[in-house]
């Protein structure tokens, strides 16, 4: 192990004795990540500002146009307090986009194809009166959330949907219980439903078990933490790419210059050559994941309230790309070869898995191919990090996939190195 780590050092001192790795390393990443947040609404200094209105924006349309079906809709903006209904939420600016048009089903549907809105939730006709006499009703949900982000908007119309039911189901029980069993059994049903109903209703907005429920806004951004919060890990994982991929250089070097050969009459073991390369190059990306990060901690960006979990998807993400050097390197002939290759997989892989815009921004068929690229599972857990106050355990399905990713790149670069 000492050995590796001395080659490992070694390594880095070369990689720090040439001065223009600083450019690369601290000021042209700092300087596009700048660029890139200030293009996606960030304000200098203006990172832990909160929104100023909601802007998650989601179209309902009321055919039944009730009291009930108004509460309900009510009960879904308190579940989700970033809501921006639409059209009873709409501005004298027109936060619903709506340019004076009245929203059917047609519009919206049309809205929700152009990324316009992000759900549409319609209440049938008679939706009071199913309620009324404790009829199941059905209501139309449709969405262009992320199929691989958690649907925030879905869940609160869940939420609503399942306390609403609850209360009927009190309501009805009760009734049928007094109209069979009470004493003027099989009178007045309806209105001690009704009563019942009332008294459900009641106990549910007393919260007799409450959530702590934080929600943050998905693009496009309207505050300095979104911009920045997307910027900084975007272009954090993108440079740790441009910094680790040439470890396949690294590799062709030593093969060309005969190292491999002449470790045979020196007291230290090819694996322990190859440990301390890829231990040097993970710690260079590592390094570059901690100039970035800082950098946007002095802009105000939060990361959120689990370091352990943040640390988590900079090791395996580190650790997948340093993998995926060494695959490649059994693939790569040439220095030129090799560096070909790591600039077409990193400016392909790096757009294409969210780390220059938020990836809800792209159509779902966009979204799910993104997540090919191993940036795409590192953003996902660095925004529920950073946006949705995430925790270790809602980032376990990114570090599980880079994980693996990890594991079979470096299976088929060792099977491979030791056969050639």
């Amino acid at each position: 192990m000492r050995k590796t780590l001395l080659i490992a050092a070694n390594d880095l001192r070369i990689v720090f004795k040439n001065k223009g790795i600083w450019f690369n390393l601290v000021i042209l990443p700092i300087g596009i990540a700048l660029a890139v947040g200030l293009a996606n609404g960030a304000t200098i200094g203006g990172g832990g500002e909160e929104p100023a209105s909601p802007t998650v924006r989601m179209d309902v349309i009321d055919r039944d146009a009730s009291a009930e079906s108004a509460a309900f809709v009510a009960d879904l903006k308190a579940a989700n307090p970033y809501l921006l209904v639409c059209p009873l939420d709409n501005t004298e600016a027109d936060a619903c986009g709506l340019a004076g048009a009245a929203l059917d089903e047609t519009l919206a549907n049309e809205r929700l194809e152009a990324q316009q809105s992000l759900a549409l939730l319609v209440l049938p006709d008679g939706f009071a009166d199913a309620l009324a006499t404790g009829d199941g009703v059905t209501l139309v949900y449709r969405s262009n959330e992320s199929a691989v982000a958690p649907s925030y908007i879905r869940q609160a119309v869940d939420v609503t949907a399942q306390r609403w039911s609850a209360a009927q189901v009190a309501a009805n029980t009760g009734a049928d219980i007094f109209a069979n069993f009470g004493p003027t059994a099989g009178e007045n049903r309806a209105e001690t439903r009704a009563l019942l109903l009332a008294r459900a209703e009641t106990l549910w907005g007393d919260d007799p078990v409450e959530i702590d429920f934080v929600q943050s806004v998905t693009p496009p951004a309207t505050s300095g933490a979104e911009g920045f919060g997307q910027s900084v890990p975007g272009i954090a994982t993108m440079y740790v790419m441009f910094g680790v991929l040439p470890l396949m250089t690294a590799f062709i070097l030593e093969r060309r210059n005969g190292t491999y050969q002449r470790i045979s009459t020196m007291p230290v073991s090819r694996v322990q050559v190859m440990g301390g390369k890829l231990l040097a190059y993970f710690a260079l990306g590592m390094i570059q994941y901690a100039i970035l990060f800082a950098f946007g901690g002095l802009l105000g960006v939060r990361y959120g309230s689990d370091p352990l979990a943040l640390a988590l998807i900079m090791v395996t993400f580190t650790a997948c790309i340093t993998a995926l050097a060494l695959a490649l390197t059994t693939v790569a002939r040439t220095e030129s070869q090799a560096g070909g290759i790591a600039l077409f997989l990193t400016m392909t892989l790096a757009p294409l898995g969210g780390a220059w815009w938020p990836l809800e921004i792209v159509p779902g068929w966009m979204q799910t191919l993104g997540h090919i690229s191993p940036v795409a599972w590192a953003m996902d857990g660095f925004r529920s990090l950073i946006f949705y106050d995430g925790s270790l355990s809602t980032v376990v399905g990114p570090l599980l996939v880079l994980a693996a990713m990890a594991l079979v790149f470096f299976g088929i670069g060792v099977a491979r190195f030791q056969a050639e």
